[in-house]
């Protein structure tokens, strides 16, 4: 971070950028702050001139933060969890701690959780994370049923969910992948792929089993189906020691979560993208820690789905 003149930020200003990022908006970071709008802003100036460069960025009405602007808002968040939070010893606080259960899918995995997770824990540090991983067809029960707080998850299409509210963070590219020395690694079109045999995640009819649907869109035959896995580590296994094919979200293939065997491929078809959402139960609103980790997903989001 570049050196700041007269000494450190005022949490003032940390408050005013740490609303901006949660929020999305100068309006609603000033309203939850309970301030003008003008001085929010003046407080961003300040910051902005003591980083040199520009912090926030607006385009089609959103606020976005740049990526010096990012590293500011996570320095932000521990500043201010740090004056809100007394100290206290791990012995002190586990046993009395309260806990957040967040279920997760692959995509929300690999793009949110290493950078809100981080930025939650400092901000509330005695709320421990529960984390349950899976698709749609796990979490949703799990949220039905009381067992989760909220999921970020990947939903099928006009999906039907009445006791869920669901709002889209963002949309998963989805790649065909295969072994990095696989016989068919030139392949450009699904058409040269109908002899292969593929690995489900999931059933059918949900986010892992699209390669049915990606099938019938091209007017192929349906596709050979090897196995039905329940978690990326079995996929990855397989994928790594197989001639088997999957269609997977595009980031965990490029992250490398799958192993380093494991190569993205470029066909000419463009396959279905499916909406990652925020979901939460309709009669069970979320506290004010879920609260925070919900905006800081949605913030977040934002600057993911900008990179796409």
């Amino acid at each position: 971070m570049p050196q700041t003149p007269h000494g450190a930020p005022t949490l003032a200003q940390w408050r005013a950028l740490d609303a901006v990022a949660r929020h999305g908006g100068f309006r609603a970071a000033a309203r939850a702050l309970g301030m003008a709008q003008s001085g929010l802003s003046e407080h961003l100036r300040a910051l902005e001139i003591r980083a040199g460069e520009a912090l926030i960025v607006r385009q089609h009405g959103r606020c976005h933060l740049t990526a010096t602007g990012a590293r500011w808002a996570r320095q932000a968040r521990h500043a201010l969890a740090a004056n809100l939070a007394p100290p206290a010893s791990p012995a002190q606080t586990l046993p009395h701690a309260h806990s957040l259960r967040v279920g997760v899918g692959p995509t929300p995995t690999a793009l949110l959780l290493p950078r809100v997770a981080p930025d939650f824990h400092a901000r509330h540090p005695g709320v421990q994370l529960q984390l349950r991983a899976g698709l749609h067809e796990r979490l949703r029960p799990a949220l039905e049923q009381g067992e989760l707080d909220l999921a970020l998850m990947a939903v099928p299409e006009n999906a039907n969910w009445p006791m869920l509210h669901s709002r889209v963070l963002f949309r998963s590219a989805l790649t065909v992948a295969g072994r990095f020395d696989h016989p068919w690694r030139h392949a450009r079109h699904l058409a040269q792929l109908t002899s292969a045999e593929w690995i489900l995640m999931g059933a059918p009819g949900g986010p892992g089993g699209t390669i049915t649907r990606f099938f019938a869109e091209q007017g192929l035959p349906p596709p050979r189906v090897a196995a039905v896995c329940e978690s990326f580590t079995e996929v990855g296994a397989l994928l790594a020691h197989t001639d088997w094919l999957a269609l997977l979200p595009r980031e965990i293939v490029r992250l490398g979560l799958l192993g380093s065997q494991v190569r993205a491929w470029r066909l000419q078809e463009e396959a279905f993208r499916f909406a990652n959402c925020l979901v939460t139960h309709h009669d069970r609103p979320l506290t004010g820690p879920g609260r925070d980790f919900a905006a800081m997903c949605e913030s977040w989001a934002r600057m993911v789905a900008g990179q796409e």
